[in-house]
């Protein structure tokens, strides 16, 4: 056993303090000669014994007390073999790798896994021989070199420590450990250890069979000594879901949001509110979901409203556990006070049922005659010859519908309308010329894939079916909860076979497949636009889709997805970079950000000129929770952003300790030139701080207090 604060263990010399009150506390007493005091001197001396006693078993229980509290502030753990340099032996060059990942903020009441990590690694840089070196590292799914190499100055590495905070990153410690070792093998002479200390969560061992062979290729060399912290697979409740639902964010419009709650722990819990807020003001929307079993996940429907357009955040949250990073979500999204939208019919028709943009102009829509003037949604329905007109940009989407071919201005103008921003979504048609589609150099270069000639459904089948699961596309992955709906009920008798782009340059992504695996929908981004393109009409001539109860929510999920301000790129893991393209005249303005565990914005840089727009870019992005970027004095944020960490984070279960007991078995210390064997070093040499014993102490020091209040009260009752 070990101290991690052995300079309170001086705190022992307060045992005197009782002693000394006790004998100072001594009556003084003066004898007084009185003869009938001889007829109760045996009694006296009878009862001064008992007090003595009692007296003597509050001093013995007030001196332990002041021992268990001193004990308790020292710090005591185990030591243990799993890791730790040779005391007073060669020696060691090392290479330290610190857990920082979101799971190491888990809490045991007193202090974070984290911490209790950076007290074992002073512990054992503590036991390092002189001459020692040790290089630190974070780790979790990136590598962060704090002391890139190995230095003997331990107060720079142990002040560098100091300064390391925890990251709402994902966890994978192979790539740190390649790292270390790679370091260590270009070092020579003495012993060669790498120190890993994480909690040991499941998803840091993804990579554990490249692990064991990067220690059973390295073991004559280098020592691995694998150090866990925090008891295993504590209880813990997360917000691991937050997505908008079946609407578009804008003005005075209710905006449904679902919001997905997981227990990861073992035990079922009970009521549990959860709450939804805008901008980080108060609730607007609050509901209880009654009880989640172990391992499960819920999901309630909340909803939230905005007053103002421009970009805004939305946050989800439970109440506070011990590991608080997940106890809320942040996504953020562009609010508009309206969209415009054009539908160009490839065909005329006197009939308004028949035509090309009729299921299309009713689904965006979807509210009663006399309600579509206040609706935000606004249609305007036209033909191809609107596409030659350099007044695209008053729209934010342009529908193509059974559209046979466009002009080359029209065709120019809709590549221009798309990289400056627009959004395009084309349904062919009996009419559509696939030739030109596929050949057309403005409009090949917006389609996501080519168009192959149009083919009915197998003989068999009368018609096909879209998928029923596994959408991995944000668009459809609201049909992955089966309260949701269906996909799969969406049949097709005749389609256009779709071949999507290979070249480096295509974005093109599968929103749904058909259920034989070939795609029903693809999309991609072109420039700042958006273009998704289906394979069959937007009519009821080819698919059951315009009549089918998923149509309106889906053109809306697809509305929202376009005209979200970047396509969903508004939302970012942890750590990655952001950056967003403004009018080229804010150029050269401060910037300004405020983060999530901030209350005011500070200035982090300047606005960096383009060709012809200007970039706000942040790079700082390590916690989760949204961020407002200000530019200049402006009071409103010009965008704001938001970071979320990988639910599985959530996830505190560790693996299994047969797992990580087989790696410390395969450890051997660092082979020393011209060795013999019997002079390496024995099981025990390698001690360091493990597990901390402050818990028994504390209940001991408790109970014994409360002993000694209620022996104190008995004691000092009349006798």
């Amino acid at each position: 056993m070990t101290f991690l604060n052995p300079a309170v263990l001086f705190g022992l010399l307060a045992i005197s303090l009782p002693v000394a009150i006790h004998l100072l506390s001594k009556p003084r007493l003066k004898t007084v000669r009185w003869a009938a005091n001889r007829l109760l001197l045996r009694s006296v001396q009878k009862n001064r014994r008992r007090v003595q006693a009692e007296d003597i078993i509050l001093l013995i229980l007030r001196c332990l007390l002041v021992a268990l509290l001193v004990l308790l502030f020292a710090r005591p753990a185990f030591l243990t073999d799993a890791a730790g340099p040779q005391v007073g032996g060669e020696a060691s060059t090392a290479v330290i790798l610190l857990d920082d990942s979101e799971s190491m903020g888990q809490s045991d009441g007193v202090q974070t896994r984290f911490d209790e990590a950076k007290s074992m690694i002073d512990g054992i840089l503590s036991k390092f021989a002189p001459g020692s070196s040790s290089a630190l590292f974070l780790v979790s799914d990136r590598v962060k070199a704090v002391i890139p190499k190995p230095t003997q100055d331990f107060a720079i590495l142990r002040r560098s420590l100091a300064q390391t905070s925890l990251t709402d990153r994902g966890t994978d410690l192979y790539p740190g450990l390649k790292q270390a070792v790679d370091l260590l093998k270009s070092s020579t002479g003495g012993h060669r250890e790498i120190f890993v200390l994480t909690d040991s969560q499941v998803g840091a061992w993804n990579q554990l069979a490249q692990i064991r062979q990067l220690q059973e290729a390295n073991k004559k060399e280098i020592a691995m000594h694998f150090i866990t912290v925090g008891a295993k697979g504590e209880d813990n409740l997360a917000v691991s879901g937050l997505q908008m639902i079946g609407t578009v964010a804008a003005v005075n419009q209710p905006l449904r949001c679902a919001i997905q709650v997981s227990n990861w722990g073992k035990s079922t819990v009970q009521s549990v509110p959860v709450k939804l807020a805008a901008d980080g003001d108060a609730p607007q929307d609050e509901a209880m979901i009654d009880q989640i079993e172990p391992g499960a996940s819920k999901v309630v429907n909340l909803f939230v409203r905005f007053r103002d357009p421009g970009y805004h955040s939305i946050t989800a949250s439970i109440p506070g556990d011990r590991l608080p990073a997940d106890n809320q979500r942040s996504v953020a999204l562009l609010v508009l006070e309206q969209i415009r939208t054009l539908i160009i019919e490839g065909t005329t028709n006197p009939d308004p049922s028949a035509r090309d943009g009729f299921f299309l102009r009713h689904a965006l829509v979807p509210v009663r005659p006399d309600q579509a003037d206040q609706y935000y949604l606004k249609t305007t329905v036209g033909q191809v010859n609107e596409l030659d007109s350099s007044t695209l940009n008053q729209y934010e989407l342009i529908f193509l519908s059974n559209v046979a071919q466009l002009t080359p201005l029209g065709a120019q103008n809709l590549q221009k309308y798309v990289e400056a921003g627009g959004a395009l979504i084309v349904f062919p048609g009996p009419t559509t010329d696939i030739n030109f589609y596929n050949s057309d150099p403005s409009l090949s270069a917006l389609l996501p894939a080519k168009l192959g000639p149009a083919r009915e459904a197998s003989p068999d089948k009368k018609f096909l079916g879209w998928q029923s699961k596994d959408y991995q596309h944000p668009v459809t992955a609201l049909w992955n909860d089966p309260e949701s709906g269906s996909l799969g009920t969406v049949r097709a008798a005749k389609y256009f076979p779709l071949t999507l782009k290979g070249d480096d340059k295509s974005s093109a992504q599968i929103v749904v497949k058909y259920a034989n695996g070939e795609p029903a929908v693809v999309e991609q981004a072109v420039g700042k636009g958006r273009v998704f393109l289906f394979s069959s009409t937007a009519t009821t001539a080819w698919s059951s889709l315009p009549i089918h109860p998923a149509f309106v929510p889906l053109l809306m999920r697809i509305v929202a997805y376009s005209t979200s301000g970047s396509g969903g790129k508004l939302d970012l893991a942890p750590g990655q970079p952001f950056a967003f393209e403004i009018d080229s005249e804010y150029a050269g303005k401060e910037l300004s950000v405020q983060r999530p565990d901030d209350k005011k914005h500070r200035i982090v840089g300047r606005v960096e000129p383009g060709e012809r727009s200007a970039l706000l870019r942040y790079a700082d992005t390590e916690v989760s929770g949204p961020y407002q970027l200000f530019v200049g004095d402006d009071v409103k944020p010009k965008v704001v952003f938001a970071v979320q960490a990988d639910p599985a984070e959530s996830n505190l279960a560790q693996e299994p300790k047969a797992d990580i007991d087989s790696l410390l078995a395969a450890s051997e210390p660092a082979a020393q030139p011209d060795a013999a064997p019997e002079e390496k070093p024995k099981t025990g040499e390698h001690l360091v701080p493990g597990e901390e014993i402050w818990y028994p102490l504390a209940i001991a020091a408790l109970v014994l207090a409360l002993v000694e209040i209620a022996l104190a009260h008995r004691f000092s009752q009349s006798k």
